[in-house]
């Protein structure tokens, strides 16, 4: 026979437990963020979301009460992810997009710093690569163009040459 002691213990866990998924939530969210367009990648943060959603439960009710199902556990979670939505909700979801958006400026200036120098060799040897290449194509069109002239020649003067034999046979 469980006690109220005992049950009480439970429920306040299980709030614990709500507030985590509350954590949890936030932070799916701003991951997520708002650029997410494709059907397929959603869904399958979703999935994952909810997974580990039934892990914090799992983990909470086995942790409390040996995997024993009450309703007032469930009631525990609820209450738990209304009271960190209402009460710290906004607070969260600011500390989680600043982390968020230091570690992208983080990684982004340190992206830029370490390939910076790799840029600068690239620039040095690929961009008179760039110049010869463009000059080539360009007199290889040219010279492609004058070797099409003595054969459209050849081939307009035999088309022509009928016509003009023709007309000099009827005179």
């Amino acid at each position: 026979m469980e006690t109220v002691k005992y049950q009480i213990f439970v429920f306040l866990y299980t709030i614990y437990g709500g507030i985590i998924i509350g954590i949890s939530y936030d932070i799916y969210i701003v991951m997520k963020g708002k650029r997410r367009k494709d059907k397929a990648i959603t869904s399958f943060w979703d999935v994952i979301f909810l997974m580990l959603i039934l892990f914090i439960c799992l983990w909470a009710i086995f942790s409390s009460n040996y995997g024993d199902r009450r309703f007032y556990a469930f009631i525990g979670f609820v209450v738990g992810f209304v009271l960190y939505e209402k009460i710290l909700g906004k607070f969260g979801m600011y500390l989680f997009n600043t982390v968020r958006k230091s570690i992208v400026r983080f990684f982004t200036t340190t992206n830029h710093l370490i390939l910076l120098p790799f840029r600068f060799i690239y620039n040095i040897l690929w961009y008179p690569v760039l110049k010869i290449v463009r000059k080539v194509k360009f007199f290889l069109k040219r010279f492609k163009k004058l070797c099409r002239v003595p054969k459209t020649l050849i081939g307009d003067t035999k088309k022509y040459y009928k016509l003009i034999i023709k007309k000099q046979i009827k005179k």
